[in-house]
């Protein structure tokens, strides 16, 4: 790997007073103008789709190798099966997924995306990949590599510093790993739980 550039500190001139900067609060900041970019930008054909919905409809498009089931659902966003049941109930009612019965085991019915909701991935994507361009317009290949490899570092540093607290503090994995679920999660929109009960 190359050397990363050395940024180069300019003094403030006399009389003028240097303004500090917080680097994770400018990301944070990043990070809710990129969603909130893709929240109003977002195609007319996805919008039948609530917040928790689209995780949900990502998540499966990412993952049409595999058979995804109501209990991978309810472990991969760490919702109550009462939840997943709620949710995924919706999903089939907009027409967004179907639930097909499996050979191996007929109690179980794999979770797929109906064409409908992949018309609603094809367009989420077109749009993302948009956005994207927009992001690093400006910067050279050779920039876009080097914020990357800055990136990566980064999360690096933070996992070698949760890991060095979580040593430190053993109840916080556990409080990690199976965080407190009232029934409906941080990720999925009160959107979700209102429509149901319409």
């Amino acid at each position: 790997m190359r050397d990363a550039p050395t940024a180069r500190i300019v003094p403030p001139m006399k009389g003028e007073v240097m303004e500090h900067r917080t680097l994770s609060l400018d990301m944070q900041s990043l990070s809710k103008a990129i969603n909130r970019y893709l929240g109003e930008t977002m195609p007319e054909s996805a919008r039948i789709a609530t917040g928790g919905n689209a995780h949900i409809i990502v998540f499966l498009a990412r993952n049409r190798g595999r058979e995804i089931y109501q209990h991978t659902i309810e472990e991969k966003f760490v919702i109550t099966r009462s939840t997943a049941s709620r949710v995924l109930a919706l999903m089939e009612k907009k027409g967004l997924i179907s639930r097909e019965p499996v050979a191996h085991d007929a109690r179980c019915k794999r979770i797929v995306l109906t064409d409908k909701a992949d018309a609603i991935v094809n367009d989420l994507k077109a749009n993302g990949d948009y956005m994207e361009r927009r992001l690093v317009e400006g910067f050279s290949a050779e920039e876009q590599s080097t914020m990357w490899e800055y990136i990566q570092r980064m999360r690096e540093n933070l996992e070698r510093a949760q890991n060095e607290f979580e040593a430190a503090h053993p109840l916080s994995r556990l409080r990690r790993q199976f965080p407190p679920d009232d029934g409906v999660p941080r990720h999925l929109t009160t959107d979700d739980t209102k429509e149901e009960n319409k």
